[in-house]
C-alpha cells in the first residue's frame, strides 16, 4: 500500500489523492486499515509533502481515537509548526461531528459517562466539559 499512495501522491494533487483513498477505503478488504497506517506513518515521518497528504486523507481522521490523533497531532505541530492550524482544524471538526452524540449518550443515560468516554475515544475530562457546555 505505501508504493500505491506513493505513486498516486507523485500523480496526484493532495484533494485528488484524498478522494481516491477515501474511496479505497470501502473498496479494499482490510476496509482500509493497511491504508491508514501509512498515512499515519507518513504524520511520523519528515516529509512535509506526504504530511499535507495524510493531513486531506479521510478528513483527517486517521486514528481510532480522539485522544490518538490529539498526541500525534502535537508531535506532528510541534516537528511542523506550519500544520498547527490543519491539525486544529481536523479536532475541531471531529469534535463537531462526535461530541454531540456522545453528550446525547451520556444524558441520555445510554451508559456510563467513563464507557461513553472510551467509546467516544475521548477524556473523561473532555467529555465532562462537553457535558456542561451542553447544559
Amino acid at each position: 500500500m505505501e508504493t500505491v499512495l506513493s505513486g498516486l501522491l507523485e500523480r496526484m494533487d493532495d484533494e485528488d489523492l484524498a478522494e481516491v483513498c477515501d474511496t479505497l477505503v470501502w473498496k479494499v478488504e482490510d476496509n482500509g486499515t493497511e491504508l491508514m497506517e501509512v498515512c499515519r506513518s507518513w504524520l511520523r515521518g519528515d516529509d512535509p509533502a506526504r504530511v499535507q497528504a495524510a493531513l486531506a486523507i479521510n478528513n483527517g481522521f486517521l486514528f481510532p481515537t480522539r485522544e490518538e490523533m490529539r498526541a500525534a497531532f502535537a508531535g506532528l505541530a510541534g516537528r511542523f509548526p506550519r500544520f498547527r492550524p490543519r491539525t486544529e482544524e481536523i479536532l475541531r471538526s471531529w469534535d463537531a461531528r462526535f461530541a454531540p452524540k456522545a453528550v446525547r449518550d451520556v444524558v441520555e443515560g445510554v451508559r456510563p459517562l467513563a464507557q461513553t468516554a472510551e467509546v467516544y475515544g475521548v477524556t473523561e475530562d473532555l467529555l465532562r466539559r462537553w457535558v456542561d457546555e451542553a447544559r
